[in-house]
């Protein structure tokens, strides 16, 4: 057989390379209904990319595997864990081409899940520095089987779950020379509503007035004019809630979070149809169509904005002082009904409340196509395969998104009310105003061509060495469209004008030996030689040794040199405004908290402010501009078998990587502001025209800009190399089953990761950050987490009881600690009918809310939705019958 992790087939299975083999049918027993939920269920998985990162993102509804935690607090992606299926790359997905979205995998069909922990970019080239989780598809699968699942929190309606698949196989290879398989998939989600869930169904985490300004907003409904709040003091509960400023006035705040979804609308349909023809008994040729389709839907709260007013309109809130905005209207196409003197009124900051909530659509197809011919000529393999992987996503706006010109129009004209309930004709002027269209349009393809060869090449001492050789090709092609639309809403921060294209070709070679050296010791040396259009070419060398000083033991290590090249995203993103995670105070005009004299407190202090996002080509730099990352990993471990039935492993492991492609994050750029000024580009600048493609009607907060306020247009934070990571850890694994006995057979296994240490730099040559155990930038990093699983087997009968863990880390800001979050799933299996499978259990059996967390960097609040489960007690049935 051939290990992920080695293109040299083997009898014995256990190399010098750490790999977890999951079974599929296991996951099944666990409730477990996609492939995101099984990599969450892997110990060395630390993805904070999911479902739930749809909910106010453009991700196209994907979720992603991020072994080690690689990409690290500040990464807006998971980047470095290489995902194959059948060990064949998979068109990433096409909205930043970092990573591959897990949706795209047929479950169904999958047999197993192999896990490398360990580098491989000396045998599969780019993303493989973290590792590789390679799904391993049913091969001549015979009879024809059909299953359905139901799955129903114990709360509310929100979250349920239905399944239902089949999978058909005919013909043997070994008897009637083929084997033609077929596997369908259809699985749908309801959301959940932040409602729902008291724990997510306010940003209020606290009475004091940082508390309160940490999870909420500054835009409200009822709204303000430059500042003056219609509804002080007491503003409009339960949405909008008073705040005290230094200097004594009222803010009202916006607790948006209870409008938003805890987890989205979702809708996955895969399939895999795939033929094989054996020639003859050594060679054989087989085709395969893969297609995946995710539809999901999100909900968040209505959108932020600020619109001209005249003080002539029947809404100008009594009190209100009037000001001079001659300066703003031409930015606005706006029409001065007082040319040639003062025109008085404001600007309203207002939450679009009447539009109702935002609700955005994902719609994203992921193919691929591969024939693929292998077989045996004299004593060695060979396997070759061309193929085309290709990813589409279309997002789209369907409520709540609304033509930013007609708004303003309908607030110039006095029709629409900012400060309250609307008039017949308000409401009206705002449903005309409502867009329904596609937004996104990303398209990633990948086209390729490989050969490999292995065998026995000669013999050393008493045994044979082992080679593997090969060479692969892809052309990767990428577009990114932001649709006309897109000029007309605003709170997407898309540039229409941003669209692009991108292109490259890879050629590479590797070679693999398996050297022995004595007995019971093997050397493992492989290396591979990538080259790149845009960028250049990179060598990356691997060393393993295994050695087996007893028939229970085998201690094993390796060192080698990995890479990630920069996608064609990166380098050719296009320039696009949006909101930064957290909060924060213009370091100018609010000082410490404390806005300065002439400035509004709900516009300077407290707020999200823009960021551009930009790849170095639109920037106005060349495509070589980024440099690919580069890492150094060792791992030195030890497997034991000291009688049958039980063993038990345990591997250290360490990473270094230089370069990291990222964004500078927002957290730095505001933490040192002086350092960093030129990163901030303040309202007054756009309206001089110094940033080309965007003009001060694009900013929301640029519609206060005022002789004594100039706001924070955006910061600055285009793709960039930056520092370094470092991070270590050790992997620890133990399994034990007893034998047959008139109780049964039991069995029970345990694996988790521990993180020793867990160190970045946010810029290049920065100091470092230790973030092991502790919330830093975007994300935590658990220091320890596992999964313990216990089976046991009588007859038709059968259990599971398994437990996530999450240990406790430090808060986002070191508010306190976010607790353990251990759950424990609990199931039963019945075989006492032929052919039939029938399995019913309780995920979540204690009924465990998720800690309570004071991120701000997810529209949920109260908790962290990328590490847990909103559903709490959930129960499910499953019945699978095999013709």
């Amino acid at each position: 057989m051939e290990i992920t992790g080695s293109s040299i087939r083997r009898v014995d299975a256990e190399t010098a390379l750490p790999v977890t083999v999951i079974k599929t049918e296991d996951l099944v027993k666990q409730g477990v209904t996609n492939v995101e939920q099984a990599v969450l269920r892997i110990s060395a998985n630390q993805s904070n990319f999911g479902a739930s990162s749809a909910i106010g993102g453009t991700t196209g509804g994907k979720a992603e595997a991020d072994l080690r935690g690689l990409s690290g607090p500040t990464g807006t992606n998971s980047n470095k864990t290489l995902v194959l299926l059948n060990g064949r790359r998979i068109a990433n997905h096409s909205f930043d081409a970092a990573a591959v979205d897990l949706n795209a995998i047929p479950l169904i069909a999958v047999d197993r899940i192999e896990v490398l922990r360990d580098g491989a970019s000396a045998l599969y080239g780019t993303d493989a520095i973290g590792g590789v989780i390679n799904f391993i598809l049913k091969r001549d699968f015979t009879g024809v089987e059909l299953s359905g699942s139901w799955q129903r929190p114990q709360k509310g309606s929100g979250g349920e779950i239905q399944r239902a698949s089949v999978v058909a196989g005919f013909g043997t290879l070994a008897e009637n020379r083929f084997n033609l398989l077929f596997a369908l998939d259809a699985r749908k989600q309801k959301a959940l509503m932040a409602t729902e869930r008291a724990f997510g169904s306010t940003g209020i985490m606290g009475t004091s007035g940082s508390a309160i300004r940490a999870g909420t907003s500054g835009t409200a409904f009822p709204g303000d004019l430059n500042g003056f709040e219609p509804t002080a003091p007491g503003c409009a509960p339960p949405a909008s809630v008073p705040v005290t400023n230094s200097d004594g006035s009222i803010s009202c705040r916006y607790d948006f979070s209870r409008d938003v979804d805890l987890l989205t609308e979702n809708e996955q349909l895969t399939g895999l149809l795939r033929g094989t023809l054996a020639i003859t008994p050594d060679h054989k040729i087989s085709a395969e169509y893969m297609r995946a389709n995710n539809k999901s839907t999100a909900r968040v709260a209505a959108a932020p904005t600020s619109h001209l007013m005249l003080a002539s309109s029947p809404f100008f809130p009594a009190g209100a002082t009037p000001v001079d905005i001659d300066p703003l209207i031409p930015f606005f196409d706006l029409t001065d009904p007082n040319p040639g003197g003062p025109t008085m009124g404001g600007t309203a900051n207002w939450r679009q409340i009447p539009a109702g909530k935002r609700t955005s659509g994902d719609d994203t197809t992921t193919e691929r196509m591969v024939v693929d011919a292998e077989g045996t000529i004299g004593r060695f393999d060979y396997r070759a395969g061309v193929g085309r992987s290709q990813n589409k996503s279309v997002a789209s706006v369907k409520r709540g998104y609304v033509n930013d010109g007609m708004m303003q129009q309908g607030v110039w004209d006095g029709i629409i009310n900012p400060f309250g309930p609307q008039t017949a004709a308000g409401q009206a002027a705002i449903d005309a105003a409502q867009v329904v269209a596609d937004t996104v349009i990303g398209k990633n393809t990948l086209d390729f061509a490989d050969f490999r060869v292995s065998g026995e090449l000669f013999k050393l001492g008493d045994h044979m060495v082992g080679a593997a050789f090969g060479a692969e090709h892809r052309r990767e092609k990428s577009s990114f469209e932001n649709t006309d639309i897109t000029a007309q809403l605003g709170s997407l921060g898309l540039d229409p004008n941003g669209d692009t294209t991108g292109k490259r070709d890879v050629n590479a070679v590797f070679a693999e030996f398996n050297i022995p050296v004595m007995k019971n010791l093997e050397l493992t040396l492989a290396g591979r030689y990538d080259k790149y259009s845009d960028f250049g070419n990179t060598f990356n060398p691997k060393v393993g040794i295994r050695f087996q000083p007893t028939p229970q033991l085998v201690i094993r290590g390796s060192a080698n040199k990995g890479f990630r090249a920069p996608t064609l995203y990166e380098i050719y993103q296009p320039q696009a405004l949006t909101f930064t995670t957290d909060n924060y105070d213009d370091p100018v005009l609010c000082p410490g908290g404390n806005a300065v004299a002439g400035t509004s407190p709900g516009v300077v202090c407290g707020q999200q402010v823009m960021q551009r996002l930009l790849g170095p080509v639109a920037n106005g730099q060349s495509a070589s501009a980024l440099s690919p990352e580069k890492s150094m990993s060792y791992s030195l471990g030890l497997v034991f078998e000291p009688m049958r039935n039980v063993s038990v492993s345990v591997d250290y492991w360490q990473v270094q990587i230089k370069n990291m492609i990222s964004p500078l994050p927002e957290q730095e750029v505001f933490a040192s502001a002086g350092r960093y000024a030129s990163r901030f580009v303040r309202c007054s600048q756009v309206a001089a025209g110094q940033v080309p493609g965007i003009s001060l009607s694009d900013i929301d907060a640029c519609a206060n800009l005022t002789a004594t306020q100039d706001p924070i247009a955006f910061i600055d934070t285009p793709n960039e190399n930056l520092g370094e990571l470092h991070t270590r850890g050790v992997d620890v694994s133990a399994n034990w089953r007893s034998g047959a006995s008139e109780y049964g057979v039991f069995g029970l296994g345990i694996d988790g990761t521990y993180i020793t240490r867990y160190k970045y730099q946010r810029e290049k040559g920065g100091a470092f950050i230790d973030a092991a155990g502790a919330y830093s930038d975007n994300a935590p990093v658990f220091r320890w987490q596992h999964t313990l699983t216990a089976t046991w087997n009588q007859g038709p009968w059968g259990a599971t009881l398994s437990q996530r863990h999450k240990s406790h880390y430090d808060d986002q800001g070191g508010a306190g600690k976010v607790g353990v979050y251990a759950i424990w799933d609990a199931s039963v299996s019945w075989t006492g009918i032929k052919n039939m499978v029938l399995t019913a259990g309780v995920n979540n059996l204690m009924d465990k809310d998720p800690p309570r967390s004071l991120q701000v960097t997810t529209f949920q609040r109260g908790y962290d939705p990328r590490f847990t489960d909103p559903l709490g007690r959930t129960f499910l049935v499953r019945a699978a019958y095999k013709f």
